[in-house]
C-alpha cells in the first residue's frame, strides 16, 4: 500500500483545479491566454502540487514540509523519513509524454521518490504516479544541452510505478497479444504469417513502451 491513496490524490487536484480555473480566469481578464503554452503553465501550477499534496500528507502523518526551492526536497515526510519530489507534466504535441528529472539531485540523494502529475489542456483529466525508490539507472544519461534534465527510461521505471489515479498500459503486451491471436488463424496466408511472426520478434525484444490514460477529475 502507498503513503499516498487516490483519496488523497483527488483531494489535492480538486483544489488544484480550483487555482487553475482562477488563474486561468486573471490571465484573461488582462487578454492573456495561459493555455497557450502548457509548458508555462505548468510551471506556474507546479507550487500547487507541492502545497497541496502536502497538505493531504498532513492529515495523515506528522512532520510534513513543502518547499520546492532548488536544491531542496518539494515534501519531506518527516515521520516516514522521505523526500518527496513533485513533477507536472503534459502531453507534448506528438503526444508523448516525457517523466523527467533533475539529474544533480538524483546523484546527491542516490534514490528519490517522485510523484508524476500529467494533466491535459483543460486541467481536467490526469494520471497521477507514485515511484518509489528511482534512481540515475531508470533516467537516460544526460546529455549537452539538457538543461540538468535527464528522461525516464520507461521501460525500467515503470516497474517502480504505483498509479494514483488513470492508469498506463504496456504497449508491446497489447501488441503481442493481438500478433499471437492471428497466429492461430489456420487460414493466414505464408506472407501474412512470415509478417507477423516478424512483427512478434519485434514487439518481444524491443524495450516496453506505454500508453497513459488519463481520468477526469470533478
Amino acid at each position: 500500500m502507498s503513503y499516498i491513496n487516490s483519496e488523497m490524490t483527488k483531494s489535492a487536484l480538486l483544489k488544484m483545479k480550483g487555482f487553475h480555473d482562477g488563474v486561468v480566469g486573471l490571465y484573461k481578464d488582462y487578454d492573456m491566454n495561459l493555455l497557450d503554452n502548457l509548458g508555462r503553465r505548468n510551471i506556474v501550477m507546479s507550487q500547487t502540487q507541492e502545497k497541496f499534496f502536502a497538505q493531504e500528507l498532513a492529515k495523515k502523518y506528522k512532520g510534513v514540509f513543502e518547499d520546492g526551492r532548488t536544491g531542496q526536497p518539494d515534501i519531506i515526510i518527516g515521520e516516514l523519513d522521505k523526500e518527496l519530489e513533485c513533477k507536472l507534466t503534459s502531453r507534448h504535441k506528438s503526444g508523448a509524454i516525457s517523466l523527467q528529472s533533475d539529474f544533480e539531485t538524483l546523484v546527491r540523494k542516490g534514490s528519490l521518490d517522485y510523484l508524476y502529475v500529467i494533466a491535459d489542456q483543460d486541467f481536467d483529466s490526469f494520471a497521477v504516479f507514485l515511484f518509489e525508490g528511482l534512481t540515475t539507472d531508470d533516467f537516460r544519461p544526460l546529455s549537452t544541452g539538457a538543461r540538468g534534465k535527464v528522461a525516464m527510461y520507461k521501460h525500467k521505471a515503470m516497474k517502480k510505478c504505483k498509479p494514483l489515479l488513470g492508469s498506463f498500459e504496456n504497449i508491446n503486451k497489447r501488441n503481442l497479444k493481438k500478433l499471437n491471436h492471428k497466429l492461430t488463424n489456420k487460414d493466414l496466408a505464408p506472407y501474412e504469417r512470415k509478417n507477423v511472426e516478424k512483427s512478434i520478434k519485434y514487439w518481444s525484444q524491443t524495450p516496453s513502451k506505454f500508453s497513459v490514460h488519463l481520468e477526469k477529475v470533478d
